[in-house]
């Protein structure tokens, strides 16, 4: 079916809030087999909300709405959409009930503002909300399916997951397979460049860019589920033979947690100490479950007075060589290997900028190293971005360089 995703809302307009709803329910709707074909947005009005709804009933099959569902003089979408289709509102008890049950449950008192929220189309169904208080609306309106859930992302989840998504799940037909590929370590142009001509085995590929990775996605469609696997499968062989290690993993996962599946496989520790990523890199590996198996310590060493002091870098080494430096990176893993008996160590320093760069040493330098008890390896980067995105980059490139070593 063709579907089109419609959000209201001054603050959606304005640049208030990001509509991350939109492109929630759009993968959803993707996922499930069928085709968005229009997103709009209109501001809290009764013409400009009755103005969109009219366009997206000429367009597509079912039009989703989220947001106006609220108890306050803005939420108007249910009567506008009442308006501009000439359908009658009526006062649903049930959905009455629910709303004061749950304020019962929160220790307060029902507002008479929420008895808006159970005026409902007549003839409509009620999508019950089991976390707020607006409930969501299905109702079919000049011929098409209307569906209207709150704005709140807590309770839209709830009642697409629970109302929603079976029914579309219903509506498509054929079986419908799909692989997603986590890569890192060239650019989006560069992976395009690489899968030039690759046989796809008539699944359709999609790129997104999730800094610093990019995702790949392969979508199969068949009527035949086997079918369609065969075909995911097939793609897939090929994108692996083009892209080689740059695929890091499939599905949902992240990087830290496939570093750390490789150590614990190999009965390893890894230690890290950072300079220029300010801890990012311990970050992402503790916010892996179970780290505790395979990460030994980390340690934030900003100042030169720091690297000597907790990772034993020769003052003279600094001193030479700079604290931005070869030298100085491979003593920092050295160092934090040494002081945690760890299998491996891993450190970067680097100049985030905007200042303190030089002709030699510019901003965006970086030197990675990492240290075992019977090897170090060194790469030097010009990471040339905002101090987020710098780190961001240098702490992936850190990890990716000890999943590279390890999977050779």
């Amino acid at each position: 079916m063709k579907i089109a995703v419609l959000t209201t809302g001054d603050e959606v307009l304005q640049g208030v809030i990001v509509d991350s709803n939109s492109a929630w329910i759009s993968e959803r709707c993707t996922f499930l087999g069928h085709e968005v074909v229009m997103h709009a947005s209109a501001r809290d009005d009764m013409d400009a909300i009755g103005d969109i709804l009219r366009l997206a009933s000429e367009r597509a099959d079912v039009v989703i709405v989220t947001g106006g569902l609220g108890p306050t003089a803005d939420d108007i979408t249910i009567e506008a959409a009442a308006r501009e289709f000439d359908r009658k509102l009526v006062r649903n008890e049930g959905v009455m009930e629910e709303i004061r049950a749950f304020f019962h449950r929160i220790g307060r008192p029902a507002s008479s503002s929420n008895d808006k929220q159970a005026m409902i189309f007549e003839g409509s169904r009620i999508l019950r909300n089991t976390v707020g208080t607006a409930p969501g609306v299905k109702a079919t309106l000049v011929g098409k399916e209307f569906i209207f859930l709150p704005g709140v992302p807590r309770e839209l989840y709830q009642i697409f997951a629970d109302s929603v998504e079976p029914w579309l799940a219903s509506q498509a037909g054929g079986a419908r397979i799909e692989k997603v590929f986590r890569c890192f370590g060239i650019p989006e142009a560069s992976i395009d460049e690489r899968l030039k001509g690759a046989e796809m085995a008539g699944t359709r590929l999609s790129f997104r860019v999730k800094f610093p990775e990019v995702l790949l996605k392969i979508v199969a469609r068949s009527d035949k589920e086997a079918e369609a696997r065969r075909m995911i499968e097939s793609a897939g062989k090929n994108i692996r033979a083009r892209l080689g290690e740059v695929i890091y993993a499939e599905g949902e996962t992240s990087l830290a947690a496939v570093v750390g599946d490789i150590l614990v496989k190999r009965g390893m520790t890894l230690a890290v100490a950072e300079s220029c990523t300010g801890g990012l890199i311990c970050s992402m590996a503790t916010d892996v479950a179970g780290a505790s198996a395979w990460f030994d310590r980390g340690a934030v060493t900003y100042s030169n007075r720091s690297k000597e002091d907790i990772l034993s870098v020769p003052a003279v080494t600094i001193e030479e060589h700079g604290a931005v430096s070869k030298e100085t990176a491979i003593a920092m893993a050295e160092g934090i290997r040494r002081s945690g008996h760890a299998s491996m160590g891993l450190a970067v320093t680097g100049i985030a900028g905007p200042s303190g760069g030089t002709p030699k040493k510019p901003v965006g330098t970086v030197h990675i190293a990492m240290a075992t008890a019977d090897a170090v390896e060194h790469v030097e980067h010009c990471f040339q971005r905002d101090r987020t995105g710098f780190k961001q980059i240098v702490a992936f490139t850190a990890l990716d360089m000890v999943r590279r070593y390890l999977t050779r």
